[in-house]
């Protein structure tokens, strides 16, 4: 959830990949990214009780019909795959998803591992409303927008000692998977 990787309260992504992608599955094919915002497949009941609040201030947030607002960066700093339904528990400190959500997400296509992507998040200097497109929507993780998002003035979300930190601690427990 977007909202959360701007608190830095989430420092991962969780993905199997898009109905309508190429291939088979999630494949990181950026390092720096911007998140583009959508309410595609996003239910509040998927988030963590104390994250829940999250879904409302999106909702409120939200660009008005026809736009979407980007104001958040990544870089993918490390990723995974893995099927093991405990390694997702024990990342439960660096996402906001309940169980009933990875669990589903662990059963569509099961053949397919869950893609771990270590993220920094960064907030862009200046907020970009774009038009949406139609060849943006759908359910895919990776969107070639009409023109370029300058990041150059992006800010970390956290400090970097903080980062760094929380950034050992994820790489002990994906190392252990």
């Amino acid at each position: 959830m977007v909202e959360a990787l701007g608190r830095g309260e989430q420092l991962v992504l969780i993905r199997k990949g898009g109905l309508i992608e190429p291939g088979s599955g999630f494949e990181l094919v950026a390092n720096t990214f911007v998140f583009y915002p959508t309410f595609e497949h996003q239910a509040v009941t998927y988030l963590r009780p104390r994250f829940q609040r999250y879904f409302d201030e999106a909702s409120a947030r939200r660009a008005p019909e026809g736009q979407v607002r980007i104001d958040l960066c990544g870089v993918a700093v490390s990723s995974v795959s893995s099927h093991d339904p405990a390694l997702i528990e024990r990342l439960r400190e660096f996402h906001v998803y309940n169980e009933a959500f990875l669990s589903q997400r662990l059963k569509w296509q099961p053949e397919q591992p869950l893609v771990i992507v270590v993220v920094r998040a960064f907030r862009l200097a200046t907020p970009h409303q774009l038009i949406t497109r139609p060849r943006y929507a759908g359910c895919k993780s990776w969107v070639d927008l009409d023109s370029a998002i300058p990041l150059e003035a992006a800010q970390p979300i956290l400090e970097e000692a903080v980062f760094q930190q929380r950034a050992r601690e994820l790489a002990l427990l994906l190392a252990a998977s």
